[in-house]
């Protein structure tokens, strides 16, 4: 039996300009929110180092890369939602 994925809470520190843009592109994309945001570029960052990532995790960071850039803009986006 599949157990459901969970979320793990994460506190970084940006630097000023990175933050900016993340506030800019939020307000131009009201249908992003810094969740999604980090879901797909963290994501997007193990794909493209996959040396150094498990065959297992590999297929599931393309998938919440994949879910994260294609996510309904009319749906409240849920990192696990589509995993369960």
């Amino acid at each position: 039996m599949k157990s459901a994925p969970t979320t793990v809470a994460l506190s970084v520190e940006l630097s000023e300009k990175i933050y900016r843009c993340l506030q800019d592109f939020l307000a131009d994309h009201p249908d992003w929110n810094q969740q999604r945001v980090m879901d797909a570029s963290l994501s997007l960052f193990f794909l493209q180092n996959h040396s150094h990532i498990k065959p297992e995790d590999y297929q599931a960071c393309s998938q919440q890369y994949l879910h994260s850039v294609c996510a309904d803009a009319s749906a409240n986006y849920s990192p696990t939602k589509h995993l369960v």
